[in-house]
């Protein structure tokens, strides 16, 4: 398999009702049967965005606070370079905050028909992060995420081309692409989804074309939606 669905081509009827200002190209039944493969593919990706999504997330991108991120996260044999800007701060009522809304419930609705989560009630996106990899960067080498993140991690691809590999270990060994375009969605498996691997090595690189993607996560150490700390790895 190669990690991504089948582009479904458009719609009709839509990916699902109308969430908010969103109209998902992928219906709940569609994210479950990605979902279910997440406990031996550790991560995959399907279509999310129509036109208008994309274009509004890219547009409100535009008036983002972006810094770099930071370059070396941990130490030793467990460091992560990185080379991205990093924007975290997002205005309440904006689209990024009503995306992570919407696509949370439609994953709640996924996951009522595939409960692969410890605790599917309890699953939302609390924690935003937008990251800018410019065209030439090596990316992030591998890591995995924060423990304290749960069930599933959610990364929209808004513009731009690089590749994203899940893998075994921290030298990269084992690796597999998981192909994410613009207008994709990619769901990697987190702790608390019921499987007894553990969460999965990943890494970006190869970037031609400016990339920027959005990342939703639960963070399980805090309630309220907000920007993570760093969104990248330990």
């Amino acid at each position: 398999m190669t990690g991504v669905d089948r582009d479904p081509g458009p719609a009709k009827p839509p990916g699902g009702p109308r969430t908010g200002p969103f109209d998902f190209r992928a219906t709940a039944e569609q994210l479950a049967k990605v979902i279910r493969r997440l406990g031996e593919e550790d991560a995959a990706s399907l279509p999310l965005l129509d036109a208008a999504g994309g274009g509004a997330l890219r547009a409100a991108a535009e008036n983002l606070a972006f810094r770099p991120g930071q370059a070396v996260v941990g130490s030793g044999e467990a460091a992560v370079r990185q080379d991205f800007d990093v924007a975290l701060a997002f205005p309440p009522d904006g689209v990024f905050r009503a995306l992570a809304a919407a696509l949370g419930e439609r994953l709640r609705a996924a996951l009522s028909l595939a409960p692969c989560l410890d605790d599917p009630a309890g699953f939302r996106l609390n924690d935003l992060i937008v990251q800018r990899y410019r065209r030439g960067s090596f990316g992030i080498t591998p890591h995995r995420d924060h423990v304290g993140y749960r069930g599933l991690v959610a990364i929209v691809t808004l513009r731009g081309a690089a590749r994203f590999f899940v893998c075994a270990d921290r030298q990269g060994n084992g690796a597999r692409e998981v192909p994410a375009p613009p207008g994709h969605l990619l769901l990697m498996r987190a702790p608390g989804y019921l499987s007894d691997r553990p969460r999965p090595f990943h890494f970006l690189g190869e970037v031609t074309k400016e990339r920027l993607s959005l990342g939703l996560r639960y963070d399980s150490r805090r309630e309220a939606p907000g920007p993570s700390g760093s969104g990248a790895a330990r």
